[in-house]
């Protein structure tokens, strides 16, 4: 994993996730967050959307669950940029250089859906971007307390 590659995260929400996405950041590079597939009668099209997502990303690593390899034999067709698939345990055995996150933050889903008949894109977010919208967010929030400075 180098500074700039985009990784995917096919993995349940959970303290795997947390430690992943995290150290992919702290390696400078992106993470592409992608549900895991849940239902098996609709493998085709998780299949397709996901896969669609994963080459607009051009993801060059996805950490998974061991059980979801078989399903990522069916994305890998469609994402040639995809280099190696990991779990996430394989990932922290990697001991990935952990430097400050700077540059592209991670990759944000567009919001099509199933229903527009295109393929889901993502839109690199920058990190100047998201603390914008954390700022403006903390300014327009009752709930966040004014600084005093």
């Amino acid at each position: 994993m180098a500074r700039g590659d985009t990784v995917a995260l096919m993995l349940p929400t959970g303290l795997d996730f947390l430690r992943a996405f995290f150290a992919i950041l702290l390696a400078r590079a992106v993470p592409v967050p992608v549900y895991p597939p849940v239902r098996l009668d609709r493998l085709e099209e998780y299949a397709t959307r996901q896969s669609a997502i994963l080459a607009d990303a051009r993801v060059r690593l996805l950490v998974t669950i061991p059980r979801a390899r078989p399903v990522v034999g069916l994305l890998r067709p469609a994402v040639p940029t995809l280099a190696a698939v990991v779990t996430a345990d394989e990932l922290a055995a990697s001991g990935a250089s952990l430097s400050g996150p700077e540059g592209t933050a991670p990759t944000r889903p567009s919001s099509s859906t199933p229903r527009q008949h295109r393929p889901a894109q993502g839109r690199p977010a920058h990190h100047d971007n998201l603390l914008a919208n954390v700022r403006a967010i903390a300014a327009a929030s009752s709930c966040v307390p004014p600084t005093s400075e």
